[in-house]
């Protein structure tokens, strides 16, 4: 019985140090946005799960004692490789270019979000640096 009683109270510290440890980040993962401090606090929880929001949100905590759906942050996805070195103008001139992505999950295959010569646009990436 004092085997069992031990065991249980080793589960429960290593709950309570798994609760303080910080999230483990997933690239594609959804996840609340942080809570704002300009909230105001005003305790109204209009749902308890993800299972309680429309598709395409999450039940998020809003303050520390409110919870609300709300549209969730995506982590970014981050490929492999290093984007292309850019060759700068030496002088200044206007940009006929414009941007085609702002993450690498926007470029399809092993493509990368990179700096062109001055947007940003899915580049074929350079090896990793060995």
């Amino acid at each position: 019985m004092r085997c069992l009683a031990g065991l249980a109270l080793a589960l429960l510290a290593l709950g309570a140090t798994l609760a303080l440890a910080p999230p483990v980040l997933c690239p594609g993962q959804a996840v609340c946005p942080e809570v704002s401090s300009s909230e105001e606090d005003t305790c109204v929880v209009s749902c308890n799960s993800d299972d309680n929001c429309p598709q395409g949100t999450k039940c998020c905590p809003r303050s520390p004692c409110s919870r609300s759906c709300v549209v969730p942050f995506i982590v970014p996805v981050q490929k492999a490789g290093h984007c292309p070195r850019v060759q700068i103008p030496l002088t200044p001139e206007p940009c006929l270019e414009s941007s085609e992505c702002s993450r690498d999950d926007q470029c399809v295959g092993h493509r990368k979000c990179c700096l062109s010569v001055c947007a940003m646009r899915c580049q074929d990436p350079e090896e990793p640096l060995q």
